[in-house]
């Protein structure tokens, strides 16, 4: 009697939904700090997003670089060959120690990177201690990815979102407590979000590394594996530093899309920034079920199987643009009802005229949100299958080119409504490109892991 094989669609939820819950509880956390920043004052929301994205801008390259462990363990297990995946690992916790010490360095550099962007002096002082904060302490956020990517790359993601959830619900306690001064502790403001942001991923990191050291593998042992291995760290670098820079480069891009929108205006600033933490209910479970996608690619290139991996892309697609479409009639029909919520106590003056430019601003959300399944999901694709440095190039020039776009727009004084309608088309373009690179079947060729008698780099 034939087994019948489980619907493809079917396959990538069950691994997707703990990493799309963890995902949304990032995005829920991330909401609630806002939250939180906007009830204790105007300047601190106005200063949240520009601080955030720019240390994430610093750490996502090495971040990025850290969670290709994940695809290196999935080709792995695809080749059974699981007991590779401890040493897989190992090397990824020693290149963030590395790593952890360049940005801890970078945290000094606060004043005058914030200084040269011109927001005002009371949004910039926030700013510039936020940043300092997330950089002294991103070792932890480094080593966190490499070590997630060992329990997603085996699609052992229940474990993965428990952790995850543990320590996102540390975070929003603690940022309850060390923003407004509650439960006996000092109040500190945004101080005090940067604080508990930092000590939530150092614990997930503690957690994961504690886990990570107790699993178990018919073929080996993660503590007999720990030795640093040059040619195995080298193919980490290989593939894994295009995939951190194609992410600093979005980074790079989005985060300064956010600065040139605070030289405009407060208001502005204000609004950007509460419509970019709205968007993020939009991607942020995309990204959970780009990554189960992206595993199971792995698994299945690491095995040799290039018609499942075309199959199990194009399922996660549809299960993506789905999502995305429902998402986007929300925002456009209940944009005062999302956008209220960040009112809650009436500290932010002048927020009707806030509201009023956000509502827009959704429309541009929505309109982008349609085709950016395509961004996450064949971006995730690809990178698995280890098409890293085509798509570090293609990202590169495409945000470059958007960077001149804003700057140009920057220095003519434009409205807000030009620079949204940049991005707009900028996520577009992107979304068709990676769509195109993903049909041309460039990737089949690439080999991430050694082969038979000689390795492949």
């Amino acid at each position: 009697m034939i087994q019948k094989q489980k619907p493809l669609w079917l396959e990538i939820l069950k691994l997707a939904l703990p990493l799309i819950l963890s995902m949304t509880g990032l995005v829920l956390m991330q909401f609630v700090d806002a939250l939180f920043l906007a009830w204790y004052s105007k300047e601190a929301i106005a200063a949240v997003v520009p601080a955030g994205m720019a240390a994430t801008l610093i750490i996502s390259p090495f971040q990025g670089t850290a969670m290709f462990t994940s695809t290196l363990v999935a080709h792995y297990v695809g080749a059974r060959k699981p007991g590779r995946a401890f040493a897989a690992t190992w090397q990824g916790i020693y290149f963030s120690v590395f790593c952890g010490l360049i940005v801890f360095l970078i945290g000094f550099a606060a004043e005058p990177l914030f200084s040269w962007v011109a927001h005002s002096e009371q949004i910039r002082s926030l700013e510039q201690r936020y940043f300092a904060i997330l950089c002294w302490f991103s070792f932890s956020t480094i080593c966190g990815s490499a070590l997630s990517g060992f329990f997603s790359g085996r699609g052992h993601t229940f474990t993965l979102m428990v952790v995850q959830l543990a320590g996102l619900a540390a975070n929003s306690i603690l940022d309850y407590c060390l923003i407004f001064g509650y439960g006996g502790f000092p109040e500190l403001g945004m101080d005090g979000a940067a604080f508990a942001t930092v000590i939530a991923q150092g614990l997930v990191a503690l957690i994961l590394f504690v886990l990570f050291i107790r699993s178990r593998q018919i073929s080996g042992h993660p503590w007999e594996d720990r030795g640093f291995e040059l040619r195995l760290f080298r193919r980490l670098l290989h593939f894994g530093i295009p995939n951190g820079l194609r992410f600093a480069f979005e980074m790079l891009a989005w985060t300064l899309f956010i600065f040139f929108i605070g030289r405009i205006g407060d208001n502005e600033l204000a609004a950007s920034n509460i419509v970019f933490r709205i968007n993020s209910f939009a991607f942020f479970p995309i990204i959970g079920l780009g990554q189960a996608v992206g595993v199971l690619v792995g698994q299945a290139q690491g095995a040799g199987n290039i018609d499942r991996t075309v199959k199990l892309t194009y399922t996660g697609f549809y299960l993506a643009e789905i999502w995305m479409i429902v998402i986007a009639i929300i925002l456009v029909l209940f944009p005062f009802n999302i956008l209220n919520l960040f009112n809650g106590n009436g500290v932010i003056d002048n927020y009707q005229s806030i509201t009023a430019l956000g509502a827009v601003l959704l429309r541009f959300v929505a309109v982008y949100s349609l085709l950016d399944a395509c961004n996450i999901i064949f971006v995730s694709s690809l990178q698995s299958a280890g098409d890293t440095r085509w798509t570090m190039i293609f990202s590169i020039i495409s945000n470059c080119s958007f960077l001149g776009v804003l700057m140009v727009a920057d220095y003519l004084k434009v409205s807000i409504w030009f620079q949204w309608t940049t991005a707009t088309i900028f996520v577009m373009t992107a979304a068709i490109t990676w769509l195109i690179r993903f049909r041309l079947g460039r990737w089949k060729t690439i080999r991430v892991i050694e082969v038979a008698s000689k390795g492949h780099l």
